[in-house]
């Protein structure tokens, strides 16, 4: 099994920006081949609040034709460039990706 983890966080101010990001996201992932589970968890204290979008996959492989499909990839490309023309707003949403593989401890 393959986990990928995206942490994004921020002031409570622009929660609600996080929250649209992870609901396309969840959206996106409806009927993925190769994917076995979401979860969405939620870390807050007064002022910031942390999103951790938790996917599980079947393999490593399914993980990255999701991640790398064209829709995903010009997405990122079109913020990039909006970014550098400076049309879009600067968000203060400080992101973290992490992955993992399953591992057998009694076997190691």
């Amino acid at each position: 099994m393959f986990i990928s983890q995206a942490c994004f966080e921020g002031d409570k101010i622009i929660e609600h920006k996080i929250i649209k990001k992870l609901q396309k996201t969840m959206k996106e992932t409806i009927n993925v081949p190769g994917l076995i589970s979401t979860d969405c968890w939620l870390k807050e204290n007064k002022d910031r609040v942390e999103y951790v979008f938790v996917a599980k996959w079947e393999s490593k492989e399914h993980f990255k034709k999701w991640v790398t499909r064209e829709e995903h990839i010009e997405e990122h490309k079109q913020m990039n460039k909006q970014k550098q023309q400076g049309e879009k707003e600067e968000v203060k949403i400080k992101k973290t990706l992490r992955q993992y593989k399953t591992v057998d401890i009694a076997s190691l």
